[in-house]
């Protein structure tokens, strides 16, 4: 009888504070929290903290710095003269406007004087034979395996961001040729990690 006295206290004891139920279980009795005091701040950041500026670039990263001084004085309207050593430091950032870069190459084809045999020109060792460069390879792959979005977003990201026109088909294919690309390194990290087990 007592241990079930002691259950029932308990549970008549219990709020948000000592279990896991919520604050809108409290029976009417239970001790509110104290009201915080208002401070008499206005919301948001307070004068000299230090907020946007631990996001801003240094300045060896801006693209350009453009210093801005006032010519008279918001008070009395007199000329202002002198440098500020610091600043309030403002960054706008934007991306700039993306455009492919298309090499075109041209194999011209000519005929021989003597025999009258045409021979047309090969592309160079240095130039890959596929029609994409690597980090178009790559961004099909991060956009279609790492983030997993299907061919079709992947198809209509390129198109619209980049604009750069894929076939469903040309992005499987490259899929694969980034696998392929890996295949290798990846192997060697699997042998690697199950030596060290």
């Amino acid at each position: 009888m007592e241990q079930w006295i002691q259950e029932l206290e308990e549970k008549l004891n219990r709020t948000s504070k000592n279990s896991s139920s919520p604050p809108s279980a409290d029976p009417l009795n239970a001790e509110k929290k104290p009201t915080k005091k208002k401070s008499g701040k206005k919301r948001g950041g307070q004068p000299g903290h230090k907020g946007f500026e631990k996001f801003l670039y240094p300045e060896s990263d801006c693209t350009e710095v453009k210093n801005h001084k006032p010519d008279s004085c918001s008070s009395c309207g007199g000329q202002l003269e002198g440098e500020d050593v610091n600043p309030y430091r403002y960054q706008q950032v934007e991306i700039p406007p993306i455009k492919p870069i298309v090499i075109e190459h041209r194999l011209h084809q000519l005929e021989c004087g003597e025999c009258g045999k045409s021979t047309r020109a090969k592309l160079p060792e240095e130039v890959d034979p596929n029609h994409y460069g690597t980090r178009v390879v790559a961004l099909v792959a991060v956009l279609s395996g790492l983030y997993r979005h299907s061919q079709r977003t992947v198809k209509t990201a390129m198109a619209e961001i980049f604009d750069i026109r894929l076939s469903l088909g040309t992005i499987n294919k490259l899929r694969m040729e980034a696998s392929n690309s890996v295949e290798k390194a990846v192997e060697e990290a699997k042998t690697g990690s199950s030596r060290c087990r």
